[in-house]
């Protein structure tokens, strides 16, 4: 069983750093054999938690034929509505049988419980073309759900992907008033479960009786290319409000991604994530407070798209500039074996916990360090050389992790400064003190 205590989550009593990939689509787009050997692929890289949907995509390929919760009418033009009182019993029968899987290879699934795209109000219902769920209809839909999924230990996310403040379209109270039936359901069944909101991209606000029921903090520094700086200031600014409980990053930019801009920075050149800019923001989020765990994604898990089944075609909502990649090429993208070393490092140095040091670099505010009475962890974004006096150190060695080749060095130090080494990319400096 896990439990939230302190700053961390706890598995059988012993320290859990979440490690997720993010697999929206799971229940609506995969076969059995794909399923296993996506699990036993992720397991393989350090994985030990997978964030899944319990309802339909929005922005997805199309679901395998029959593969929805509730009983459906599509239209010519794509556009569909579910009938949310008739549910469909063989998909959750499928479902069930997918989390067995998980919990065979002791991986924790993390499910979603009501995606923004079925509430009104929110930034996405500019965009779907789903019908939205009628507020009577929570309560049954939810307690069904948990009531069935309970037994797997899961990790309930109340929300998926909405923003609680007035910015960028969004509304407040019908999304706050449709969330507080969805959490008020589950608890009902599930009192002692573990709870939490995973809200839109570069966000922190949340209704003060939510965060205090939530078992830990999540957010997502997310995909727009001038937010990723919100991997660490998020973290330093909830501790700086008072948050002492668990916090990650749940969301990093997704490898692969587009690099998502305004529209008036809009460009012929299209970007995409790399798992360069994956580590970035996995290790500043972890070394700026948000150490409890990462949630790691890569574009064409979230959507499962399948170039061998030509009829699960991306769906209308899919409005992305380029395409994904197929999902078995996901699993070789480098990014993801870069995630399994973050937490191993972060096990082998921080497993009794990591205090952030606020400015590690008077010029550079995109170095983190963060310490504990036997180590300091210092995350060098760029190649460069380091001075270990400006915050407070002196120290005779310093061991370096290239973090892109995954070489271990050992650094060369002048008075206290670390000289320039044949890094490429970025590092991870240890001391022991």
């Amino acid at each position: 069983m896990l439990e939230a205590k302190g700053r961390y989550l706890y598995k059988d009593g012993k320290r859990f750093f979440y490690l997720a990939d993010t697999c929206w689509s799971a229940f609506t787009s995969i076969e059995m054999p794909d399923w296993r050997y996506y699990l036993d692929t992720r397991k393989f890289q350090g994985y030990n938690a997978v964030q899944i949907n319990i309802l339909r995509q929005w922005d997805s390929s199309l679901p395998i034929k029959g593969r929805e919760p509730f009983a459906i009418v599509e239209h010519e033009d794509g556009s569909y509505e579910y009938d949310y009182t008739k549910i469909n019993e063989a998909y959750f029968d499928n479902a069930e049988k997918m989390l067995a899987e998980m919990i065979k290879r002791n991986m924790v699934p993390v499910l979603v419980l009501l995606w923004g795209n079925f509430v009104p109000g929110t930034w996405m219902s500019n965009f779907t073309k789903n019908n939205v769920m009628p507020f009577e209809q929570i309560k049954p839909y939810v307690e069904y759900v948990v009531k069935r999924f309970k037994k797997y230990d899961p990790i309930w996310f109340v929300t998926g992907d909405v923003g609680f403040a007035e910015k960028e379209g969004q509304e407040i109270e019908e999304p706050t008033r449709y969330y507080r039936e969805v959490l008020q359901s589950a608890k009902s069944v599930d009192p002692d479960g573990i709870y939490t909101f995973h809200i839109n991209g570069e966000s922190h606000e949340l209704p003060e009786d939510f965060l205090k029921q939530a078992s830990f903090f999540i957010y997502q520094s997310g995909h727009g290319k001038n937010g990723q700086a919100t991997a660490y200031t998020i973290p330093q600014l909830m501790r700086k409000n008072g948050y002492t409980g668990p916090m990650m990053d749940a969301e990093i930019c997704y490898e692969g991604f587009t690099k998502m801009t305004p529209p008036q920075e809009k460009s012929t050149e299209v970007e995409r994530y790399t798992s360069y800019d994956v580590r970035k923001a996995a290790w500043k989020a972890v070394l700026s407070g948000a150490d409890m765990g990462i949630g790691y994604g890569c574009f064409g898990i979230w959507p499962w798209n399948d170039t061998a089944h030509p009829e699960q075609k991306l769906g209308m909502n899919f409005n992305v500039e380029i395409v994904p990649y197929d999902w078995r090429q996901c699993l070789q993208l480098p990014g993801a074996s870069d995630m399994g070393i973050l937490k191993e490092l972060v096990m082998e140095y921080g497993a009794q916990g990591l205090e952030p040091i606020a400015s590690p670099s008077k010029n550079n505010p995109a170095i983190r360090a963060a310490q504990n009475d036997e180590y300091l962890l210092v995350y060098l974004p760029t190649a460069g050389i380091f001075d270990f006096k400006e915050i407070g150190i002196n120290p005779d060695n310093v061991k370096i992790i290239d973090l892109d080749k995954r070489h271990v060095l050992t650094g060369k130090l002048v008075d206290g400064v670390l000289q320039m080494m044949p890094v490429r990319e970025d590092s991870l400096l240890i001391v022991k003190k």
